[in-house]
């Protein structure tokens, strides 16, 4: 959780119908206060939690992934941001503006994880719909539409029709409808889905692009080694609970540190008692590899390697991945819910 943000009991209190906003920080794009949406079982009658009690802040300007499992609560909190849902309790501003205000989605470009598209037109007439949708209109629409379907890497083909186009070409129009308006603020639901490396790299160059205009972007993903490149920070939700939100390199220089030892040949040690389940003996290529867990350690290890006559090639030190600390986190979340559910 964020320190520093104010209390939500002090943000909906000073955000009150005085205005649009009035009290959120200037410098937020996105600002939620106990955000929640449940849902109910017209069967069973039974009452589930998609998102509870979020409070989240996105600066102006920052590229922010949203990260979780399957039925984390990612695609509802989307959906509540761009008034598809509306929530159960909480609040919530896009660029100051309340979300219950229509206002609020004026300035904003949504690319939701299922987009529909209407199969007939071809993709120059999707933009242009998209354009004046947005309230572009004649050349100005015509001319946009053109341009992003060449950003988007479409424009070799421009009047095939979108019912014979693949996944991934989908993928790049619903990015470009999602663009052409030049929005202040883009709230991308797995922007990355169905694509090819190429087409990753595009969407990503393009993100990257719209941060350096000053654009504020929202994007949740399961390609976690895409949100490691392109986020300032990232927010972890589990269970529709917002774990955490830091820095990727807060998250990685909080997880475990490790070190690769490199030997050459394959030395017939014995990992000493002590240390079973601390390193880890690799070997491939000629060459064997202890993997050390804990770095503190690293002065000993290498103390018992050279006195055991081994040649040490190399020691590289490695830090885990966000991959690696988001299963971590998934895990701990799964084993929680179960103590839970048992003690219930």
């Amino acid at each position: 959780m964020q320190t520093a943000s104010p209390s939500p009991e002090h943000v909906l209190k000073a955000a009150q119908p005085s205005g649009h906003g009035a009290g959120v920080e200037r410098d937020l794009a996105i600002c939620a206060r106990g955000l929640s949406k449940h849902y109910r079982n017209p069967w069973t009658l039974k009452v589930s939690a998609g998102l509870e009690n979020l409070d989240l802040d996105v600066r102006r300007g920052e590229v922010m992934g949203y990260l979780g499992p399957n039925g984390a609560g990612k695609t509802t909190t989307l959906k509540l941001l761009t008034g598809l849902l509306k929530p159960t309790r909480g609040r919530a501003w896009l660029n100051g503006v309340p979300i219950e205000d229509t206002q609020s989605r004026r300035g904003i470009g949504f690319l939701p994880e299922q987009p529909y598209f209407y199969d007939y037109l071809n993709g120059l007439e999707y933009l242009e719909l998209a354009a004046s949708l947005s309230g572009i209109s004649g050349r100005e629409a015509r001319q946009r539409a053109a341009r992003w379907l060449g950003r988007v890497g479409l424009s070799d083909r421009p009047q095939l029709v979108l019912r014979k186009y693949s996944k991934g070409m989908l993928q790049r129009l619903g990015f470009g409808a999602a663009l052409i308006h030049d929005p202040e603020l883009l709230i991308l639901d797995e922007p990355m889905s169905g694509l090819d490396p190429f087409g990753r790299r595009d969407i990503r160059e393009l993100i990257v692009e719209q941060q350096a205009r000053g654009a504020t972007v929202l994007f949740s993903s399961h390609i976690l080694p895409d949100v490691e490149m392109l986020c300032d920070r990232v927010a972890i939700v589990m269970r529709g609970r917002l774990q955490r939100v830091a820095t990727v390199t807060e998250l990685v220089n909080d997880g475990p540190q490790r070190v690769q030892i490199r030997c050459p040949g394959a030395p017939l040690l014995e990992i000493p008692v002590p240390w079973r389940g601390v390193i880890e003996r690799r070997e491939h290529g000629g060459e064997s590899e202890f993997i050390l867990g804990d770095a503190t350690a690293l002065g000993e290890v290498l103390q018992w390697l050279l006195r055991s006559g081994v040649q040490v090639t190399a020691v590289t030190p490695q830090r885990a991945s966000l991959e690696e600390l988001f299963m971590a986190a998934a895990r701990t979340d799964s084993q929680q819910g179960h103590l839970e559910r048992r003690s219930a």
